[in-house]
């Protein structure tokens, strides 16, 4: 029997189908852009901002200097509904941009203070603008600031923090002006709860920061203030800018006055005028308390206190707070109203150089001019506007008074103006006046006149029987010398006639002294209603309105 044989198995070859390139290279070439699109790909950061006005996932583009460095890539709410949740991926090398301080905004047409900006983005759409950070390390999430900063970290200048209290609050974006010239502006507004104050993050532009120094002061500046001073109404206005927005202003208040260069965020107090800030130089005072028994109304907090017409002191508070009037005046003749001032001698040296006494030199120098006679009067400074100011002056004939203090502060003594003295004197004289018999007098002055009257009509009748007497014939028969005195005696008679020389001349200054006296009983009856008819004028009656007459 024959063995069977073992066949041989065919070979199987592998051979290479061209069929396969094409898949091959199309999953080569996937590869390379999935690894060129994760190679390219930069960090993911995420915006948190209170609204998306404007921001389309796919669309909107994040740039720098207008070069698109990324997109945002998803636009969502955030888990409590009250923000925008902005996705953005950025470009492979764009790490080294983010920083502790990066901002982001939103650019897009706006209208305010500064002018009308992103007028380009009306047809390219709005887009987000980010500012690259210096410090810190880089975050993940950033807040969108809700408007553009109106400085850069590339802009060079100087950043100073001001603090004010009782002043409205400013926007950002108002001016800061020095001498009129728009050198800077807010860049943030916050308010602290607990101190009450407003604080503001000032800018100050390159080169106009070498400006700030530690001797300049910051006011208000208003667009229009009207103002009712001692000297009259004050009208200012400036740049119509400041008019619309208003303004900050700083500058150095006292001639001559060098300061030292100060360092960025540097805090500086606001004021709310150029006066507020010049009054605020002064840091040594000598308060007092003025007592004055008139009249008070014009006299105002902030008013001077001047000797001589140069300003030495500030009233403070009108009337004075700090006790009862009531109990004060309760152990007064005369109910007083308490004011409380101060002298200010650094108003009289120089501040700058140092060059004042010391203050208790000055508090020496007052103590003496007080015993001197050294006194403090109200003053009408402007008629029109009725304002006062206190004026202190040496009186010659002012009485030695002892030192008083009320509520821990020294009094001041204070006289009557001369104003009030004239019409003090003028209200004695009117009542001296109006105690003298005037009706007495009036009555005696009518009956002598009566008097005088029956009296020449006396002698006119015994003039006219002498005539008689001398026409009759007997009387022709008398001696002649009788005749020659009886024609004497009514010569004379007739001189004291009412057509004589003596009795006409009588006549007249009897009727003219009647018509005086007649004249002035309306006058004596006006002042006995109105003693100070003389210097003020009674009401005047109305004008008659005439009426049309008949046709």
């Amino acid at each position: 029997m024959t063995e069977p044989t073992l066949q041989s198995r065919p070979t199987t070859r592998f051979s290479f189908n061209p069929v396969w390139v094409v898949p091959l290279l199309a999953l080569f070439v996937a590869a390379w852009m999935l690894y060129q699109d994760w190679d390219s790909q930069g960090p993911q950061v995420t915006i948190v901002a209170n609204n998306a006005d404007g921001i389309e996932a796919g669309k909107t583009k994040v740039k720098v200097h207008n070069v698109d460095i990324g997109e945002v890539t998803q636009v969502r709410l955030s888990d409590d509904f009250e923000h925008a949740i902005i996705t953005i991926d950025l470009h492979k090398g764009s790490d080294k941009l983010l920083r502790q301080d990066t901002k982001f905004w939103v650019i897009k047409p706006r209208v305010g203070t500064a002018g009308i900006s992103g007028l380009g983005t009306l047809l390219s759409g709005a887009y987000i603008e980010a500012e690259p950070g210096t410090d810190g390390d880089a975050k993940s999430q950033y807040t969108m600031l809700a408007q553009p900063p109106l400085a850069t970290a590339d802009d060079k200048g100087l950043r100073l923090r001001l603090v004010s209290k009782d002043i409205p609050k400013m926007t950002v974006g108002t001016p800061v002006h020095f001498h009129g010239f728009d050198v800077g502006h807010i860049e943030d507004v916050n308010f602290d709860p607990q101190k009450q104050n407003i604080t503001y993050r000032l800018f100050i532009r390159a080169p106009f920061d070498t400006l700030v120094n530690d001797a300049v002061q910051f006011w208000v500046t208003p667009g229009l203030a009207i103002q009712s001073t001692s000297k009259g109404i004050a009208v200012k206005m400036d740049s119509l800018e400041t008019l619309i927005a208003g303004g900050i202003s700083f500058g150095t208040t006292e001639a001559n006055a060098v300061g030292k260069p100060v360092k960025d965020m540097t805090s500086f107090t606001l004021y709310g005028s150029k006066e507020q800030a010049t009054d605020n130089r002064y840091t040594q005072a000598i308060p007092f308390i003025f007592l004055f028994d008139g009249n008070i109304g014009g006299l105002e907090a902030g008013a001077p206190i001047e000797f001589r017409g140069v300003r030495i002191g500030t009233v403070q508070q009108v009337p004075f707070q700090g006790i009862s009037i009531r109990d004060w005046s309760a152990t007064m003749l005369n109910p007083v109203l308490p004011v409380l001032g101060r002298i200010e001698p650094q108003r009289l040296s120089n501040i700058s150089t140092g060059d004042d006494m010391n203050i208790n030199d000055w508090h020496q120098l007052l103590d003496n001019a007080i015993k001197r006679g050294f006194r403090a009067s109200l003053t009408t400074s402007n008629i029109l506007t009725g304002s006062k100011i206190i004026s202190v002056d040496f009186d010659t004939h002012a009485k030695p008074v002892s030192k008083q203090q009320v509520a821990g502060f020294p009094v001041f003594p204070s006289v009557p103006n001369s104003f009030d003295n004239l019409g003090q004197k003028f209200s004695t004289l009117l009542d001296k006046l109006n105690e003298l018999p005037l009706n007495d007098t009036m009555n005696s002055l009518d009956k002598t006149l009566q008097s005088a009257n029956d009296t020449l009509n006396t002698l006119n009748r015994v003039s006219k029987q002498i005539d008689t007497l001398l026409a009759e014939p007997h009387t022709q028969q008398l001696p002649e010398q009788l005749t020659l005195s009886l024609q004497d005696l009514q010569r004379t008679l007739k001189t004291y006639q009412e057509e004589g020389a003596v009795g006409s001349q009588l006549q007249k200054s009897l009727g003219t002294l009647e018509r005086t006296l007649n004249d002035l009983q309306p006058v004596l009856r006006q002042l006995q209603q109105k003693p100070n008819a003389l210097i003020f004028e009674s009401n005047a009656a109305p004008d008659t309105i005439p009426s049309k007459g008949e046709q």
